[in-house]
């Protein structure tokens, strides 16, 4: 288990997420403010690749921003997968993509928003 909370650094501040649910291979935690709420999904499952079985992680965070009298409820969601050989502690991937993600002050990441590729 990752352990009880979880903690999302965003711009705006950390927000500390509470675990409320977990069991043998997924946990949920989450945040609700009076206007937005926070949940992240981490999970394990394994997945087949021809005849080779690999192991898969996904980590997945939403925000919901609720409606209010002028505007709708809207939502941002951000997650990764990862798959890899059973037992393999190889990171260097996702390290390397988390990197070039957040680059030049999220530069990578604004140009996706953009549309860019």
């Amino acid at each position: 288990m990752l352990g009880p909370t979880f903690v999302l650094g965003l711009a705006s501040g950390s927000k500390t997420l509470n675990l409320v649910n977990q069991d043998s291979y997924s946990s949920e935690y989450y945040l609700r403010e009076s206007l937005m709420s926070f949940r992240v999904f981490v999970r394990h499952t394994t997945a087949r690749r021809g005849v080779s079985q690999y192991d898969r992680h996904n980590v997945e965070a939403t925000i919901t921003t609720f409606a209010t009298l002028t505007t709708p409820e809207t939502y941002t969601k951000a997650y990764f997968i990862v798959e890899l050989l059973p037992g393999s502690g190889d990171v260097n991937l996702m390290d390397a993509l988390a990197d070039w993600a957040i680059a030049s002050s999220n530069a990578n990441l604004v140009k996706l928003n953009n549309w860019e590729s």
